[in-house]
């Protein structure tokens, strides 16, 4: 009995058949395509979801710098004619006419640059401080003059925020009594005997032209990025804000029968129509810094009047707009038609 259980014992075992061996293979193969599946979604989502919170943050930041910018159109100082500050010349100025320091037409407007030679705006100011080859084509620009909102100097007391530098910085110099003026001072020297006068305030000055640059960087990174042509010292200086910006696109609203309600709306702006604006839409077109894996983006985009065609690349992209009232602009007419 002993023995033959030991002969029973030492029988081969039998292992997996062919047929067996295929289907495991095949149920492992089921398994870890589900597993990877489910990795590259969720690895997609993530993506997907990283670059829709960033785009809407830089929607959202793009659109408020530049509507700030609109809502303080025509702003100098709190002064209700600034017709009475006369112009004065600019070393690095960006147009003709001694543009920067002007406060005449305050608000102008490039429509659809051709992005080849110098923007031309619809009052006919040539943009020279801007180098049309590196501005998207097809893009608004909008240039806007103005004073800061707050004093950098106010009845002789300096401002709390106030950036002690070195670079002198043009300043509209009001004092009671005398004629408004534009004039350059350090703002380091903005403290002192020679400026501690109760009748005396500065104001610093403000002139900018958004456009949308074709790279953020260089131009090889070919990442569409919002940038303002500003006046910084003696000097017009380009600064980048936000990239992914591809577009950038106005709708004003013309006041044609002076009753401070628009009843004209325009995506071109004349000098004429500048001196009636009571509104400005603004629309801007944002795309994912980083395509999305397997994303092909098919739709079409409306910017106001302007119609984007689907791309066909696999960035993601939201419009985001925005309705701005010129009330400096209005106000200030009023004053005039008094």
């Amino acid at each position: 009995m002993t023995g033959r259980l030991w002969l029973e014992s030492r029988k081969p075992q039998r292992g997996l058949s062919l047929v067996e061996l295929l289907i495991a293979l095949l149920l492992g193969v089921l398994l870890s395509s589900g597993v990877v599946a489910a990795y590259l979604g969720g690895k997609r989502h993530f993506l997907y979801a990283e670059q829709m919170a960033r785009m809407q943050e830089n929607g959202r930041y793009a659109l408020g710098l530049i509507s700030r910018d609109l809502a303080m159109a025509g702003f100098f100082g709190g002064l209700p004619d600034a017709s009475l500050v006369a112009a004065q010349a600019v070393t690095g100025d960006c147009a003709a006419g001694d543009w920067a320091l002007s406060t005449s037409q305050p608000l102008g407007l490039v429509d659809n640059h051709s992005g080849v030679l110098a923007p031309l705006g619809g009052d006919g100011h040539v943009y020279t401080c801007i180098d049309g080859g590196t501005v998207q084509a097809g893009t608004d620009l909008l240039a806007i003059k103005r004073s800061f909102s707050e004093p950098s100097l106010q009845r002789g007391e300096v401002a709390a925020s106030l950036t002690r530098g070195a670079v002198e910085l043009w300043y509209l110099r009001r004092q009671e009594g005398a004629v408004p003026r534009w004039v350059q001072h350090r703002s380091r020297d903005l403290e002192g005997l020679a400026v501690a006068n109760p009748t005396l305030s500065f104001w610093e000055a403000s002139s900018r032209v958004f456009f949308i640059r074709r790279f953020a960087v260089e131009p090889a990174d070919g990442v569409p990025t919002l940038c303002v042509d500003t006046l910084a010292g003696n000097a017009m200086t380009v600064r980048c804000l936000v990239e992914g910006v591809e577009d950038l696109q106005f709708e004003f609203g013309i006041d044609t029968d002076g009753d401070g309600v628009a009843n004209l709306y325009r995506d071109s702006l004349s000098a004429e129509d500048a001196s009636r604006a009571v509104t400005a839409a603004v629309h801007v077109l944002l795309r994912s810094l980083n395509p999305l894996p397997g994303h092909i983006d098919n739709r079409s985009y409306r910017l106001g009047r302007r119609q984007v065609d689907p791309p066909g690349d696999g960035y993601l992209r939201s419009v985001y707009s925005t309705l701005v009232s010129l009330n400096n602009l209005v106000a200030a007419r009023a004053w005039h038609d008094v």
